[in-house]
């Protein structure tokens, strides 16, 4: 293992617990908009790499802004259904076949792909933490998923044998997806009798699945964008770790699941 990788999480995982811990619901947003604003511009360098998109990426960048300050006031049913519908149907077809959908793609539909992507889905971290328990939840949610990231990497290096999506990311294998899917059940129990007691057991272990489950999609839906651009990290700006693209990109498919799980399974 890079030891850069150690470092890095020496330093963000004591200001990730602070940010999440103590800051008030508007700075949290503030944050969360931030850590949006800093994947969306990776996305956006890797997708458009001449000089002349910087004009673009600028406007999608305040696009962004303006969507996920629309998102803390209420964004409505109907629109945000039909955001979610295009961010389904365009990364399904990245994940499909991530050459032929960069062809066919147009720029203007790149860009708002990319804001609806990342600033959307992240944007639901931010009404999960305003919601009852909403500190707990974006706990839970962060660490069932990087539990996840962490089983498939100690369970599937040494183990997998099987590859899960070659064409997408070859070295992601069978073997690493259920040591994931383990390590995210645990850490969920875990959770269960220290700090959301308001889930079941069972509710842990079903939504331990399916956030790894889930975290593996994301993972892949961003390992497929890379794949139609050929590259391997979105940034370098985390030691170890690439860019922060790659640290979130699990997390955008777990946290709005999260958040839906929590508005629909709880009476109203």
């Amino acid at each position: 293992m890079d030891p850069r990788r150690f470092y890095s999480a020496l330093v963000f995982i004591p200001l990730l617990y602070v940010g999440i811990r103590y800051s008030p619901p508007w700075l949290f947003s503030v944050l969360m908009s931030a850590v949006a604003l800093f994947a969306l511009w990776e996305f956006l360098t890797l997708y458009f790499t001449d000089t002349s998109s910087a004009s673009m990426k600028y406007l999608s960048c305040f696009i962004a802004s303006l969507l996920l300050g629309v998102m803390q006031e209420g964004l409505p049913d109907v629109l945000l259904v039909a955001f979610l519908g295009i961010v389904v149907i365009i990364m399904a077809g990245f994940c499909l076949s991530p050459e032929n959908s960069r062809r066919r793609l147009p720029d203007w539909a790149a860009y708002i792909f990319g804001v609806l992507y990342i600033g959307l889905l992240l944007g639901h971290y931010a009404l999960l933490r305003n919601l009852e328990h909403g500190v707990a939840l974006v706990f839970f949610v962060i660490i069932v998923t990087w539990l996840s990231d962490t089983g498939g990497f100690f369970i599937g290096k040494p183990f997998g044998k099987h590859q899960l999506a070659p064409t997408l990311s070859p070295n992601k294998t069978v073997e690493g997806l259920v040591g994931g899917i383990v390590f995210s059940v645990i850490g969920a129990i875990i959770s269960q009798f220290t700090f959301v007691p308001f889930f079941s057991v069972g509710q842990c272990v079903m939504l331990g699945v399916g956030l790894a489950l889930l975290g593996a999609l994301g993972d892949l839906a961003e390992s497929a964008i890379k794949r139609s651009v050929r590259v391997k990290d979105s940034g370098t700006i985390i030691p170890g770790h690439g860019g922060v693209l790659d640290r979130v990109d699990s997390l955008l498919f777990t946290g709005p699941a999260m958040y839906y799980y929590v508005m629909f399974s709880v009476p109203s």
